[in-house]
């Protein structure tokens, strides 16, 4: 388990700032923390478990944390007092708290134990709750650029990145239950092919502004797990291909250290060298992490030293008082 070193509350708002000239000066490292599919009102003492996992990384001070969408079940209803309740818990992060949308909020809420809401409604909903400013949430919240700026996509107002000691940072929209793609729902094809769009454009426009500063690396977060090969489910990838497609061809161009951040499967996962199909060659430089979620309500973190060549270094976040989720055990070869 990784822990990072406490920091004053001034020196988490330089950093998260990224202000060049202290940047430049400061390369000590940092670390963020990253969670996800939490909390899920139908598990054992899920709120409980939730406000610990918000103590232990106030504790921590990272210099912000990301959640990767799935604030609540499946089975949940997703009224609209569960999201403010959501959005109320965010807020008792010390440090920002940058969010990314899950399937469980709108993608998956025509469904009976659902509720049976419209999904472009709920969309609608989270996007004005929780993305109406361009800044994170969070006690101390740290300004955001998001897609909003490109009048293309400017409804995309949840896809954001941010930048500290060079390091580039971002979000993107990409969710489970096969991200939307649904045949037999016009409308969701009609969501999803537009937001697929939306997504691509912003993928190589955030590569781009990370080579055109000479960022040391850059990190992803989203709510999927988008490697077909993972879920052993033929056609899977058909929501997926455009989004990993591109995310191979600009990981590759870029050529310095790319770090995957996802949650979806609530399972601790760390791969480095990533293949985006079967055949395909790997990229020794591109890094997938996997965080915990539903019952195991764990966090991951990573530090951040942009004078390693490998520039992060990631771990398990266990959470003192939760139950301890199974980790991976590692393969003996003796």
């Amino acid at each position: 388990m990784i822990r990072a070193p406490l920091r004053p509350r001034w020196l988490l708002v330089l950093l998260a700032a990224s202000l060049a000239p202290f940047a430049a000066l400061r390369a000590e490292p940092f670390a963020f923390a990253a969670l996800g599919c939490m909390p899920y009102a139908s598990r054992p003492d899920s709120a409980r478990r939730f406000a610990r996992v918000i103590t232990e990384i106030n504790r921590v001070a990272p210099a912000f944390t990301v959640h990767m969408g799935d604030i609540n079940g499946s089975d949940e209803l997703c009224t609209d007092a569960l999201l403010e309740r959501r959005r109320d818990d965010f807020n008792q992060f010390d440090g920002p708290l940058i969010y990314t949308p899950g399937d469980n909020e709108w993608t998956d809420t025509h469904s009976e134990k659902a509720g049976r809401y419209d999904p472009l409604e709920r969309l609608a909903k989270l996007r004005t709750l929780f993305f109406a400013e361009e800044r994170s949430l969070g006690r101390w919240p740290i300004a955001l650029t998001t897609q909003r700026r490109d009048p293309r996509f400017s409804a995309y107002v949840e896809n954001a990145r941010w930048t500290v000691q060079g390091v580039v940072f971002a979000t993107v929209h990409v969710v489970g239950s096969g991200n939307n793609h649904r045949p037999s729902s016009a409308s969701a094809m009609t969501e999803w092919r537009e937001r697929d769009s939306a997504n691509e454009a912003w993928i190589r426009a955030t590569f781009a502004a990370a080579r055109s500063s000479n960022a040391p690396a850059i990190a992803w977060f989203f709510q999927a797990n988008p490697f077909a090969a993972d879920k052993g489910r033929q056609g899977y990838a058909a929501g997926f291909e455009r989004t990993l497609r591109t995310f191979e061809a600009e990981a590759a161009a870029f050529g310095k250290p790319v770090l995957l951040v996802h949650a979806d499967e609530h399972r601790y996962r760390l791969d480095r060298g990533m293949r985006f199909e079967a055949s395909a060659p790997e990229l020794p430089k591109v890094t997938r992490l996997e965080t915990f979620g539903a019952e195991n309500l764990h966090a991951v973190l990573v530090v951040v030293d942009v004078a390693s060549a490998d520039v992060f270094l990631a771990g398990p976040l266990l959470i003192p008082g939760n139950p301890l989720p199974n980790l991976p055990r590692a393969s003996r070869t003796d």
